[in-house]
């Protein structure tokens, strides 16, 4: 019963004893010295996360913006195709060398390209219906292409036919899965940009570093107090310490979201702007060829006073891509003037075929897609081609930029995964060395 009736107060006397200690000089600072470790503990995790998790979220933007190059490519490489097989029969036969060299390329680096994309996309991500899609109706497009040459150098008209199913095949099986490509690659890269930019890291990075900045200096006020000695050299310069390393995490996450949103609106945001763009320009440019071969519609239109409608289908919202694009760029910029020029020179190309066609002209209409007008205008080919130029050297200025400003965003976090730890550990060593001093005052 004794033992028993001394046991139970036992807690109690615990929570006694440690207010007794508490209330002593000494027992307060050996709990300054242990809440300043576990401060530091706290900010070190916080701070050394937060930095990974936004130099990772720069190393997947850099990564992720490439898989979304790729598939631009693949969708331009897979309406260039269609575009050269187009004209290749528009101008007839014999199909000029060049142009199955540059028919073949294309089909080369659109069958390379969707193979490379399915392999850095992932099959985790949803990719591989788009690239089955793409995989199996590719041999298909060339059969129909092979198909409407073969006829074509025979000079029987089902190859125009063959080139319709051909275009059908492209324009409803494998451009659809290309873009469905991208807007995979797409969603990857918003969600890098949004992990490299969220302000819930940096918040908690400052809380945790002020937390343990007023830990710091409500000891400093303590000691002060208390032993009459205004400064204590180890928590004086541990405080500095902390401070100059809150200030650099704090500048290096500001640069870093900056490059990262600049290399966003300024990379690839434009990118995704002209590649569109010049996707719409191939496939207008097609379709004009396959209308005029087919003496009908590119949008299998049955009249051939209707061949303009498949191609206003096509080329309306290219003016609205490049109003944004130019946005982007500024009002003054000479290369958005260019590719406006040679849009507006595109269509007055195209207006001249249409015009031709209207009056009954065919042989003309033919004429001005394929060769210069008596007036030196250009042939909706040559048109159509410097169009293409100067969007691809946007394109690749575009690119430009997002590699400068990414390159940017991972330099101004260098250092960090050392530096953090390092001056962490550091700091917490100082500050429990000046509380030592005090306690060793008291033994």
């Amino acid at each position: 019963m004794g033992s028993v009736a001394n046991a139970a107060p036992t807690p109690a006397r615990r929570r006694v004893e440690l207010r007794r200690q508490l209330a002593t000089t000494p027992g307060r600072l050996r709990l300054a010295a242990a809440l300043l470790a576990l401060s530091a503990i706290v900010f070190g995790a916080v701070a050394a996360r937060a930095a990974g998790e936004r130099r990772d979220a720069v190393r997947s933007v850099a990564a992720t913006e490439s898989l979304l190059v790729s598939a631009v490519k693949l969708s331009a490489s897979l309406s260039n195709t269609h575009a050269i097989a187009a004209f290749s029969f528009l101008r007839g036969r014999p199909e000029r060398a060049q142009s199955r060299r540059l028919y073949d390329d294309e089909m080369q680096q659109a069958s390379v390209g969707v193979a490379n994309l399915a392999r850095e996309i992932g099959t985790p991500s949803g990719s591989a219906p788009a690239v089955r899609r793409i995989t199996q109706t590719l041999p298909v497009y060339a059969g129909l292409v092979e198909n409407a040459r073969a006829n074509n150098r025979q000079g029987f008209p089902v190859g125009s036919a063959y080139l319709r199913k051909a275009s059908k095949t492209m324009r409803n099986g494998m451009l659809p899965a290309a873009r469905d490509l991208y807007k995979i690659a797409a969603q990857h890269l918003t969600t890098s940009y949004r992990a490299g930019v969220s302000s819930a890291a940096m918040l908690a990075v400052v809380l945790a570093g002020c937390t343990m900045l007023m830990l710091l200096a409500q000891t400093q006020i303590y000691l002060a107090r208390t032993t009459r000695r205004i400064l204590n050299p180890g928590l004086v310069v541990a405080t500095a310490l902390l401070l100059g390393l809150l200030v650099w995490i704090v500048v290096a996450f500001t640069v870093q979201q900056s490059a990262l949103a600049e290399a966003h609106a300024k990379g690839s945001d434009p990118v995704e702007l002209l590649t569109t763009t010049r996707i719409l320009a191939s496939r207008a440019q097609a379709d004009e060829s396959i209308a005029l071969a087919a003496r009908g519609g590119g949008e299998e239109e049955p009249r051939l006073r209707d061949v303009d409608r498949g191609f206003q289908a096509v080329t309306r919202p290219i003016k609205r891509l490049l109003e944004q694009a130019r946005a982007i760029a500024g009002d003054a910029s000479a290369s958005s003037n260019a590719i406006e020029g040679a849009y507006r020179t595109y269509l007055e190309a195209h207006s001249r075929v249409v015009e031709q066609v209207r009056v009954g002209d065919f042989t003309k209409a033919v004429q001005l897609a394929v060769e210069r007008g008596t007036d030196g205008s250009p042939s909706t080919k040559r048109a159509g081609d410097a169009l293409d130029e100067a969007l691809d050297r946007e394109v690749g200025i575009a690119q430009g930029r997002f590699d400068d400003a990414a390159a940017r965003a991972d330099s101004a976090l260098h250092g960090l995964a050392v530096g953090i730890p390092a001056l962490t550990v550091l700091c917490a060593l100082l500050a429990l060395f000046g509380v030592r001093q005090r306690l060793e005052e008291y033994r």
